[in-house]
């Protein structure tokens, strides 16, 4: 079994000969794996600076059916505490957001039209195009993911992987890093996980964080994860469709556990452990889908971190196995939109891709990440 800090880097392992090539692997894991001791089809260019760029019109979407998982388990009831915010985010016909967010393979995170592939916004990188090419000989210090909260007055980026927890910072819609993002306040953890109800981000990395980042300056109070009881957190994290609750994968040893943390009693405790898991498994992210479900990514790992099988799986927040879906191989976990409806990810050669209401579809190519 990998252990959390080995998932920190993940999704930069597996993107294969030419992610490999650009970041120096070997150097890479020495210096990852030194800091876990620490405590804490439209064509898109990935552009090599923050210059906005051109793509040209996404393919039609296809009409494939999407397997449709069972639904054993009704949605928790609305909380009694919890104030609803609306949606900023327009969505298009079908009810997919009009826009999507995204890490090009240059590791600038743009914002693109969903319609069109067009990319309509750059939010930057973190260093200049100098300290960038300084950073890939040393260590991966780019941006890997990127987040919005539900009225999309707010962007949240992750950047990988010195120091070993990782690096969170916030922008406004519409704003942009700078030339000195580290200037700035960031806060450690890997991934964001939007609140479907309101503006709170779940960051998930050494610890839990559950904020509202345009209220709290200090980002907030920490839900601290208790690792001898739970195991060590790993992915991202799944909000309850009512907003009450959140999910998340362990790695208890030589087993993956589920946790949750109800926000009302302010605990996180063990749910259970995932059987269907084998000791060469992980599961790369979980998301919460309309039905209240549990949805992610089980890959299937080989030698050397390479990822030789990938699998959707549906479970119940209970942790029971429900069903599997096609997902191709190294794919790398989205999320869902908030209404838990349409899924989208990225596979192994860049592509972003979305699943839902038994259709599919690409949303355009040169993406090493993409949410909603």
């Amino acid at each position: 079994m990998i252990d959390g800090c080995a998932l920190s880097i993940r999704a930069l392992l597996d993107r294969g000969p030419q992610m490999l090539r650009r970041l120096g692997i070997g150097l890479i894991l020495a210096l990852a794996f030194a800091g876990c001791g620490g405590d804490s089809g439209s064509t898109t260019t990935g552009a090599a600076d923050t210059t906005v760029a051109t793509t040209t019109a996404a393919p039609a979407t296809t009409t494939e059916a999407v397997p449709e998982s069972t639904t054993t388990t009704e949605p928790a009831p609305p909380s009694t505490t919890t104030t609803t915010v609306d949606s900023a985010t327009p969505t298009i016909s079908d009810g997919r957001p009009e826009t999507f967010l995204a890490i090009t393979d240059s590791y600038v995170a743009v914002e693109v039209d969903t319609a069109t592939g067009e990319i309509v916004h750059s939010f930057g990188q973190t260093g200049t195009a100098e300290q960038m090419a300084a950073a890939e000989e040393i260590a991966p210090n780019v941006l890997v993911g990127i987040w919005r909260v539900r009225d999309g007055s707010m962007v949240g980026l992750s950047d990988c992987c010195e120091p070993a927890a990782g690096r969170i910072f916030y922008v406004e819609a519409g704003g942009e890093l700078g030339s000195d993002p580290y200037a700035g306040p960031g806060i450690a953890g890997w991934t964001l996980s939007p609140s479907p109800v309101d503006n709170q981000f779940a960051n998930l990395g050494y610890s839990m964080l559950v904020s509202d980042p345009n209220v709290s300056a200090d980002f907030g109070p920490g839900q601290w994860i208790d690792e001898p009881d739970l195991g060590f957190p790993l992915g991202s994290a799944a909000w309850s469709r009512d907003g009450s609750e959140l999910f998340w994968t362990t790695n208890q040893g030589d087993a993956t556990g589920l946790a949750t943390l109800d926000l009302a009693a302010g605990a996180p405790v063990p749910v259970a452990v995932l059987p269907w898991v084998g000791d060469t498994q992980y599961i790369d992210g979980i998301g919460s889908q309309a039905s209240g479900n549990l949805v992610g990514f089980l890959h299937t790992q080989g030698g050397e971190f390479s990822t030789i099988e990938s699998e959707g799986v549906v479970f119940t927040t209970s942790g029971q196995l429900l069903a599997n879906f096609d997902a191709e191989v190294g794919s790398t976990w989205g999320g869902y939109d908030e209404s838990g409806r349409f899924l989208i990810y990225t596979d192994s050669d860049g592509t972003v891709r979305w699943q839902g209401l038994g259709e599919t579809g690409a949303l355009g190519s040169g993406f090493f990440f993409a949410s909603w």
